[in-house]
């Protein structure tokens, strides 16, 4: 799931003048003038009935309505009032259009937003939604207008400060914001950037070895079969990068957990299903929830995402779902061939005219770019955004293809069993999801959702580009629906998902090389399978896990055959003697594990890939710990270059000096959160002025990659938390009352609301707060009520 609130980190270098000129007097003229109006009564064009609204001590909004309409354009209206800024931000970095607005800073977001074509994906998802769909979109649209037309100037700061006034929302926005977060949940594509830079420097043996998390073909073509790419690879990943780091939901996400338990292992005799996903952690949160109740057919509550309709993790009265990134294959590079001119490509003998597009972009304070799109029947020539390119590089995904998203969403909220269920998921085809499912009859379920290609060759298994004219690696279709996997009420009577692949190598068909290593399944699964009377209690420990396997592993190797050469290396082994291999914020073991953890990869490839190539293979986050397993499994693995202790020893030494080097010469005041901490952070934070305002931390965190309760840091930028849990909630189909959840931060994205940040300290200690969802329940815990009349 990263978050839209993030625009491009250049937007605070070219305003810092004006808002530092303005911050005197922010607090008094835009602060607390942009909170939303939570009692009382409103009057708005649009609605066909009341509506009443309660918040609860959390923040949340309850909606009681007496259709399906007033219901979304009050759920349109309620996103709106608490998280515009999220949106309007989101919206112009999915459209490419940020330049309007922050300059020429906004270039390489909007060059590769309407090189990739979201806007158009987007339209095209339109035209195969449902007329009830449709008008659902157009309610929430409407809903968030009418927020809009009542706010006035009374915006939140952010829109003052940058002085921005928000256009009418429109249903296609909310679509195009469903393909940024299909973006980031699916961007395999830049590791086939880096592996095409690894590639030519070891045999194809080699580097199937450094990437084995699970299981491949049996198949293995001659090393010489990788395409070479030349600086285009690099530039593209440098490119990227900078567009990213203002955009973390364009930004691969770290993972998530999810699981179910079935009756005979709870203590109700009733199923129990636990979900967090893991993705990009800033102010505000990227989830919102709310609870949404009409008189003809809504009955749900859980996580939202401001700027979509309906709710996409939580449960109504009859289901619960909870979802994981499936991490599919989806995107592949096809490196084509141009005529001289630029203006058709060569595909199975024959020249093709490329389809182009002319993109205008608006940029504040200077002249238009026009921009000419490019594309082949795989795609947009994504390598067009680089001022020059040695190969011609377009991208197949699944995401510029026209899928009903919504309509699925929608459809899964009204879903009264696991039939149902399974027949909306069969519509959500971006982006390819893992749901674990509960109902109040007993049953428990898995279900792989995705549109998820066949191609006519796997022989690079997704991890390389792949030749474009010789039509060898075509997509000849789509994985057929009822052979994804699935399953109901297995004997185990659990299910648990943490982006680990979900079937065996017998599956027929190719998934993905993609997949997370097993710890976090493992951990859990080995809970599940030994839990008895199982309660929301135990689930919400689970949630606290700070084990990881892996590191213990790599502390007990290093103690049983490092050498030290001096005191504080002897003072490391000694900590991770004494180490536990829980990743807590106070450990000095947690740490030194970690660091070493990394120290060890590095040691051990860079002979093949040198220096910079390991640094690259550092960033691909998921494999690296797979094959550390391997080669810790396996003395005898030529990885440790013919001296397995006396690497290990190097890798001490200098697991040791980067230590030192950060936490100074006393051990005794090493610890995992000395270089291991959260900062909730907003863009407008990045100012010194309005740090205190916008920014919330830093505060010490525990966990990494591969422990249940994550913290996980982004692998270019060790070892600063960034990912984590977005989100948690246990529902509990004995009593949907009884079900809890808790945000990172907060409901409101407004920096003078008290539901800002009231919800990081119960966070932070895995805390909870109630989810109430009976009308007797919600009532009883409203402590504000506001209550829309049509005008």
């Amino acid at each position: 799931m990263s978050r839209p609130l993030k625009i491009i980190l250049g937007i605070v270098l070219a305003l810092v003048a004006v808002v530092v000129l303005a911050l005197a007097g922010a607090y008094v003229l835009v602060g607390r003038s942009g909170l939303p109006q939570v009692t009382g009564e409103l009057d708005l064009p649009g609605l066909q009935a009341p509506v009443t609204i309660h918040r609860d001590a959390a923040g949340i909004p309850h909606i009681l309505a007496e259709n399906e309409h007033d219901l979304f354009f009050a759920q349109g209206f309620v996103h709106a009032q608490d998280r515009l800024w999220a949106m309007e931000s989101a919206r112009r970095a999915a459209h490419g259009r940020l330049s309007e607005v922050i300059g020429d800073r906004g270039l390489v977001n909007d060059r590769f937003m309407r090189t990739l074509g979201l806007t158009q994906a987007a339209q095209a998802d339109w035209e195969v939604l449902d007329a009830r769909s449709q008008a659902i979109l157009q309610a929430y649209a409407d809903g968030v207008n009418a927020y809009l037309a009542q706010a006035g100037s009374h915006l939140p700061p952010e829109f003052k400060i940058l002085g921005i006034t928000p256009e009418p929302w429109q249903p296609v926005d909310s679509l195009v914001f469903g393909k940024l977060l299909g973006w980031g949940l699916s961007n395999n594509y830049k590791h086939e950037l880096v592996l095409a830079q690894l590639a030519p420097r070891l045999s194809w043996e080699q580097l199937l070895e450094i990437l084995p998390e699970y299981p491949g073909p049996d198949v293995i073509p001659d090393a010489q079969q990788a395409v070479r790419l030349g600086r285009t690879a690099q530039a593209l990943l440098d490119f990227q990068t900078g567009w990213e780091e203002a955009l973390p939901l364009a930004r691969p996400d770290q993972g998530s957990n999810a699981w179910v338990a079935g009756g005979s292992r709870t203590a109700s005799g009733l199923p129990l299903l636990a979900n967090d996903p893991h993705q990009g952690l800033s102010m505000p949160s990227l989830w919102y929830e709310v609870g949404l109740h009409s008189q003809d057919g809504y009955q749900v509550v859980g996580g939202s995402l401001p700027g979509i309709p309906g709710i996409e993790i939580g449960h109504n009265a009859r289901i619960a779902w909870g979802v994981t990134n499936a991490r599919p294959d989806v995107q592949d590079l096809f490196v084509e061939t141009l005529d001289e001119q630029g203006a058709r490509y060569r595909f199975q003998g024959e020249w093709r005219e490329l389809t182009l597009r002319q993109e205008v972009i608006q940029i504040k304070g200077a002249e238009p770019v026009t921009l000419t799109v490019r594309a082949t029947h795989h795609g947009p020539l994504v390598s067009d955004v680089l001022e020059e390119a040695e190969e011609p590089l377009a991208l197949r995904w699944t995401g510029l293809d026209p899928w009903p998203l919504a309509q699925a969403i929608l459809e899964l909220n009204r879903a009264g069993d696991w039939e149902e269920f399974r027949a909306a998921l069969a519509k959500w085809e971006l982006p390819g999801m893992n749901f674990v499912y509960a109902d109040v009859e007993g049953n428990i379920g898995y279900q792989m959702s995705g549109a998820v290609p066949i191609r006519a060759s796997n022989d690079r298994q997704g991890l390389v580009p792949v030749p474009g004219e010789d039509g060898a690696h075509e997509w000849t279709g789509f994985i057929p629906w009822d052979e994804m996997p699935h399953a109901l009420n297995p004997a185990a009577d659990f299910f648990a998902s943490a982006n680990n692949r979900p079937v065996g190598p017998d599956y027929p068909y190719f998934l993905s090389r993609y997949f997370q290593p097993p710890y976090r399944v493992a951990r859990i699964s080995q809970h599940l399978r030994q839990g008895k009377n199982l309660t929301a209690e135990d689930f919400a420990r689970l949630h606290g896990d700070r084990y990881s396997a892996i590191n213990l592993q790599v502390a007990q190797v290093l103690v049983a055959e490092a050498t030290a050469q001096d005191a504080l290396q002897q003072a490391a082994l000694d900590a991770l003697a004494a180490w536990d291999g829980f990743m807590e914020a106070e450990s000095a073991g947690a740490a030194v594990s970690e660091v070493a953890l990394r120290q060890i990869i590095r040691l051990s490839l860079a002979p093949a890939l040198g220096q910079e190539g390991a640094e690259q293979y550092l960033t691909l986050a998921a494999y690296p710990y797979m094959y550390l397993q391997n080669i810790l499994d396996d003395p005898a693995s030529p990885w440790w270059q013919g001296d397995r202790a006396g690497l290990l020893s190097q890798a001490l030494a200098a697991t040791v000096a980067e230590i030192q080097a950060e936490l100074g010469d006393d051990p005794a005041k090493w610890s995992w959160a000395g270089l291991h901490s959260m900062t909730f952070a907003h863009p407008l934070g990045s100012v010194g002025p309005l740090r205190p305002i916008f920014n919330r931390g830093p505060f010490p965190a525990g966990g990494n990659w591969n422990t249940i309760n994550s913290g996980a840091y982004y692998p270019e930028k060790p070892y600063a938390m960034g990912l984590g849990p977005a989100y948690r909630i246990i529902s509990d189909p004995a009593d949907w009352d009884a079900s809890r959840s808790i945000l990172p931060t907060g409901q409101s994205g407004h920096p003078f609301s008290p539901h800002y940040d009231d919800q990081i300290a119960p966070w932070l200690a895995v805390e909870y707060h109630p989810l109430p969802f009976s009308q007797e329940a919600i009532q009883a815990a409203a402590t504000e009520t506001l209550v829309l009349r049509p005008r």
